[in-house]
């Protein structure tokens, strides 16, 4: 019977799930926390704002953080919520309780996004009554909001998508690891089926949120297959199957075969006039596109190299940008961190075998 009571801890190493919420928070300019199932905050805020974190503490016991008003009496008493919630505090601010889930349905944690200003800044008039409860000034407490980012609605729902889709994946990871390692230590090393199982459900989150958070149209991950020095598409997003299943790149080839081989990202067509790319762009109905390289250990070394992701714009006149890249990068290199731990583990369980064998003869 599967055991749905793991704490996240037992899942994943806090501290590393810690510098991936630091990142995330970064790249997106939206402040983060993780609280367990239990009401209790198990991470520091990332990107903590000014008026949660300095202001109200000092002025008033009815906020403290985020979290306390999120929650209220509730903060450390258990969390029932199925779905991602929008809440707002009293300064009508919008806190979102994304619930993050390990296996199933199954709950393990929630990362709580917020506060953000949604649509629109208001008039400081609207928050007097606000500011007069908290015992600040109406000055102090339009100044604090100013760091408080705005967001569309579309921007918000790419963001919990992000957000429950990357750190879902980590606790989907280290629970099917714990499983795994309960039911049969060296079962990864003895099955390369496991390995590519979780690799490509790596790759598709990877993917997936690569697209939400730039609003892409389309996509695929191609990974290097280094007996034969080409590239293969692994996972896609709205690709015809076709395209897909013929897609052989050697390195140097095309646009991907090209960043592959220089290990150096691309986008078009800002990118058009750089040498070896004149009249690779040849589908007309892409506005833009970017490509990037990365490595399954987070390597600079272009021998290192795992594959590539491209992302198309069609819709729209838009055109990728360098902050798209450092996001994009962000998001390989906690791929990278994934597909580095599976393979930490198979190799691992193999070392294990090997050195019980030795000591048997």
């Amino acid at each position: 019977m599967i055991d749905n009571k793991w704490l996240l801890s037992e899942l994943v190493s806090l501290e590393e799930w810690q510098h991936i919420q630091d990142l995330i928070s970064e790249v997106l300019e939206v402040t983060l926390c993780t609280v367990s199932r239990e009401g209790n905050v198990v991470t520091k805020t990332s990107r903590p704002n000014r008026l949660c974190n300095e202001l109200l503490p000092g002025n008033t016991n009815l906020y403290t953080f985020c979290g306390n008003c999120l929650l209220g009496s509730d903060i450390k008493k258990p969390i029932t919520i199925k779905k991602t919630t929008n809440f707002k505090c009293p300064f009508g601010l919008d806190i979102f309780m994304v619930p993050i889930k390990a296996v199933s349905e199954d709950i393990v944690t929630y990362v709580v996004v917020g506060p953000v200003i949604l649509k629109y800044r208001k008039e400081a008039s609207v928050f007097e009554e606000q500011a007069k409860k908290a015992g600040l000034s109406l000055e102090e407490l339009t100044d604090a909001l100013i760091d408080i980012n705005v967001f569309t609605y579309n921007k918000l729902y790419s963001i919990t998508q992000l957000v429950e889709s990357i750190f879902g994946h980590i606790a989907q990871t280290g629970y099917h690891k714990k499983r795994l390692g309960e039911l049969a230590p060296a079962l990864v090393a003895m099955d390369p089926l496991f390995s590519r199982y979780y690799e490509e459900k790596i790759l598709s989150a990877l993917l997936n949120s690569c697209t939400l958070a730039l609003d892409a149209d389309s996509g695929s991950v191609m990974t290097l297959d280094k007996n034969t020095d080409s590239l293969h598409i692994k996972v896609s997003q709205k690709l015809d199957e076709d395209v897909v299943s013929k897609t052989n790149l050697k390195m140097g080839e095309g646009i991907a075969g090209l960043v592959a081989q220089t290990a150096q990202p691309i986008i078009l067509p800002k990118d058009q006039d750089k040498k070896g790319l004149s009249g690779k762009l040849k589908r007309k109905d892409i506005k833009s596109s970017m490509i990037i390289p990365f490595s399954k250990l987070n390597s600079e070394n272009a021998k290192d190299l795992y594959g590539v992701i491209n992302l198309n714009m069609i819709r729209r006149e838009k055109d990728f940008s360098e902050k798209d890249i450092t996001l994009v990068k962000e998001l390989t290199n906690l791929a990278s961190i994934a597909l580095a731990a599976i393979q930490y583990s198979s190799t691992d369980d193999v070392d294990k075998e090997e050195d019980g064998a030795d000591e048997e003869e």
